[in-house]
């Protein structure tokens, strides 16, 4: 199966725009999942969710008018509401905290992510990625963004998302994602949303602005990211909401998962999680193959990322028939960058079974 690369020109507005019209029934289905999703794993009805999404939104006017037009401009051409669109927007904040508060020992993770120095990159490259884990059912997309100032970016996202989240732009800086949870999560700091610092990391032009993006404000929520800059950039950062962590590469290889590597060093306290052992298999298991198939290339990263150790809970996941079906999760893409050449290999869907597709900006 082909993974669909849809591109959209213009202000932000009308990349809005394009990505409603594009998308509408992928998006109207994302809707219906995450409304399920939250009644049935977060205890929050339809009417509560979308009246704490009003809430959210009427902060992000203030915080990013660009990042609200272009999800009006999906509102407007797949003629779904304004709270519906926003509500998937919010989602990692909304959801994130009440998965934490509420399920805590068996909240949803996913994600592994990497990154590759140069120095231990075959053809001398700053590569990176990611798999990227979430739920089954949900319909997601890559994106070519052309902004009218003529930066390019290239992402991987859900329908009715804007923007995009684990990718890369024209100046060189790739985004790796990993969600995670702390005690200090709350959703009511109406700190600028993940989603926005992810259009906004890939709208910087270099790692100073990029890490501003990030570190700049306080957050709402725990999560973690990869960021890179050809030639030679990267560096780990573990947001917490009023604290952070800056990781480097060592002997050239960066890996993260869905835990906090030391909660202490962060300054917060992870939500106890007896299962807090998988993602830490994932980042060590990630770390190691890594560092034994060092220098690396595209081939062999592929192969990483289809590794099947510790099934179903392994890098590349498969659902867990010893957990509810609500709490599945899967390999929804696998990703590799090269910076240096602007390139991706991305698989629609799990890397064991799909093949991986190059993609260029041009």
């Amino acid at each position: 199966m082909s993974l669909s690369n849809f591109t959209f020109t213009g202000s932000a507005y009308e990349q809005g725009l394009a990505h409603g019209e594009a998308l509408q029934e992928s998006i109207t289905k994302n809707i219906e999942i995450y409304l399920n999703h939250f009644e049935n794993e977060a205890g929050i009805g339809k009417i509560e969710l979308l009246e704490n999404t009003g809430k959210y939104l009427n902060v992000l006017r203030e915080q990013s008018p660009e990042y609200i037009s272009g999800m009006y401009g999906i509102a407007e051409s797949s003629n779904i509401a304004i709270l519906e669109i926003a509500m998937l927007n919010f989602r990692y904040e909304l959801l994130y905290h009440a998965l934490g508060k509420k399920l805590q020992a068996e909240a949803v993770d996913g994600c592994t992510s990497f990154a590759v120095l140069p120095e231990a990159a075959e053809n001398n490259h700053l590569l990176m990625g990611q798999n990227w884990d979430w739920i089954p059912d949900v319909e997601c997309v890559l994106t070519t963004s052309v902004d009218p100032d003529g930066m390019q970016r290239m992402a991987f996202t859900e329908a009715g998302i804007f923007g995009g989240k684990p990718g890369m732009n024209s100046e060189g800086i790739g985004l790796a994602v990993n969600g995670m949870y702390s005690t200090n999560d709350d959703w009511k700091r109406f700190e600028k949303p993940f989603h926005l610092r992810c259009y906004e990391v890939l709208r910087s032009k270099n790692m100073e602005e990029a890490l501003h993006v990030l570190a700049g404000t306080p957050r709402s929520c725990t999560a973690n990211f990869i960021l890179g800059h050809a030639p030679n950039q990267a560096v780990d950062i573990e947001l917490a909401p009023d604290s952070l962590r800056l990781i480097d590469p060592i002997n050239g290889v960066l890996a993260h998962a869905n835990h906090l590597v030391d909660p202490q060093e962060t300054g917060v306290e992870e939500p106890g999680n007896p299962r807090r052992y998988l993602t830490e298999f994932r980042h060590k298991h990630m770390e190691e193959l890594l560092n034994n198939q060092k220098p690396l290339n595209v081939e062999n990263m592929q192969e990483i990322l289809k590794d099947h150790e510790h099934k179903p809970q392994s890098l590349c996941r498969h659902r867990d028939d010893a957990l509810p079906e609500s709490q599945h999760t899967i390999t929804k893409t696998a990703m590799i960058i090269d910076l240096e050449e602007r390139k991706m290999w991305v698989s629609d869907g799990q890397p064991c079974k799909a093949v991986f597709e190059e993609f260029v900006l041009s």
